[in-house]
């Protein structure tokens, strides 16, 4: 699996809000999210909060994209992002890791959840091992 250790968050106003995926590695896992529009944006903003037990509860960050700009959308302090290597497919999501581990070509958390409740380290988290 593929590994995005070039990723980087960062705000210009302040310094203190600047984060590695290196540092989220273990703690969160981070969902990438390609929007069309700012629109698109909004909607899954909208989302996240209408939804926020079951991401936090599976220790997601989501990072939306619009024209090559990141914005942290959930699970993490609001900042002005960076992103190294910027995920082509529409929903990218990476494990508590730090490695690739899917794809999508639509967000359905649905489908989303199931993979994360898949995960070895989330059945650890549920105390099913």
């Amino acid at each position: 699996m593929a590994s995005f250790s070039s990723f980087s968050l960062a705000n210009s106003a302040q310094s203190q809000c600047e984060i590695t995926l290196g540092e989220l590695k273990w703690k969160k896992r981070v969902l990438i999210y390609n929007a069309n529009s700012s629109k698109e944006l909004k909607d899954l903003n909208t989302f996240a909060q209408y939804d926020r037990g079951a991401l936090s509860e599976r220790k997601l960050v989501i990072i939306g994209i619009v024209d090559r700009q990141p914005t942290i959308v959930f699970g993490h302090p609001q900042c002005n992002t960076t992103l190294g290597n910027v995920p082509q497919d529409k929903v990218t999501l990476i494990g508590l890791d730090g490695a690739v581990k899917a794809k999508y070509s639509a967000f359905d958390s649905d489908l989303i959840y199931s993979t994360i409740d898949k995960m070895p380290m989330r059945k650890t988290e549920l105390g099913f091992y």
